[in-house]
């Protein structure tokens, strides 16, 4: 069996990608799928994630997270994302439904129930699993791993200082990077060197595939709404994390100690490196390698 992995998404554009390769690459093997507010508030992402997982037929249950950050005031990337969180594809009637039990709850019972196999995959903000952690303290030492989409030790997305994820609930991020917890960070020190230019994107269009015309539809609005602010392609943010778990050597690293700006308001979120090995953080990705393996998930699904 592959790699036991429990998905944390904000379902936007790039979390669909993450889904499409955890789907579909082998090695992954998805216990489920728990959803945050982030990109959108809580309805819209568990809706998108259950949309796309009902498209491809992924079989995966589908939980919902929290509906918002510990601390701070609520706040959504829909300028980026569009109001649903994942505009340009359009679903038909969906038959999956969200399972009664809460995410956290599903995180906290999994990891006991399967203790150092569970690979937490957070590509949203840190809520959900930094809850699980404050809930039942007893998951820490049984966590295989986190391997999160977040943080920045440059140039943050959403303000000078931070990145998206972790401006939504820097709290959180604290929670997390402090837990003990082998961590690995795909900030945007290395996700923004895998960007979907036009000529790629048309690639994957040409397959006609019933996959293809969901993720050409969303890449086609990323592309126009990452140009409009600025960006010349939409980065594979989210897909990096799926990508280390199925081909780690395809990415470079650097270990830091990660400590995040929760009390300077300006700077709240910053992802600050300092001496140590307690985080992994991707520093250099093999941009070729990764298409290869996207390539290979689209070959096993619909």
């Amino acid at each position: 069996m592959g790699r036991k992995i429990i998905l944390d998404v904000d379902t936007g554009h790039d979390d669909m990608i993450a889904i499409l390769m955890a789907s579909g690459l082998k090695e992954i093997e998805l216990m489920g799928i728990v959803a945050v507010t982030g990109n959108q508030v809580l309805e819209k992402t568990l809706n998108n994630t259950l949309n796309v997982c009902d498209y491809i037929g992924e079989k995966a249950p589908v939980f919902a997270g929290s509906g918002r950050p510990l601390v701070r005031d609520l706040v959504v990337a829909g300028d980026i994302h569009g109001e649903s969180g994942l505009d340009g594809p359009t679903f038909g009637p969906r038959k999956k439904e969200a399972q009664e039990i809460g995410g956290v709850h599903f995180i906290i019972e999994t990891v006991l129930a399967n203790p150092h196999e569970i690979t937490l995959v957070p590509t949203g903000p840190l809520t959900d699993i930094a809850l699980a952690i404050a809930l039942e303290p007893k998951i820490v030492p049984l966590i295989k791993e986190i391997v999160l989409m977040g943080g920045s030790l440059g140039r943050g997305n959403k303000t000078p200082y931070a990145e998206f994820n972790i401006y939504a609930d820097a709290e959180a991020a604290q929670i997390v990077f402090k837990s003990g917890v082998p961590i690995v960070m795909m900030g945007l020190d290395v996700t923004l060197q895998v960007q979907l230019d036009r000529a790629r994107l048309e690639t994957y269009r040409v397959l006609q595939t019933k996959t293809s015309e969901m993720f050409s539809a969303s890449m086609d609005h990323y592309m126009r709404a990452c140009q409009l602010h600025g960006f010349d392609y939409p980065a594979m943010h989210d897909p990096c994390c799926i990508a280390y778990l199925v081909q780690p050597d395809l990415f470079e690293f650097a270990k830091h100690n990660i400590d995040v700006e929760i009390y300077d308001k300006q700077k709240y979120g910053q992802t600050i490196a300092s001496k140590g090995d307690g985080v992994l953080v991707g520093k250099k990705v093999d941009e070729k390698r990764f298409w290869k393996l996207l390539d290979r998930a689209f070959t096993n699904l619909p």
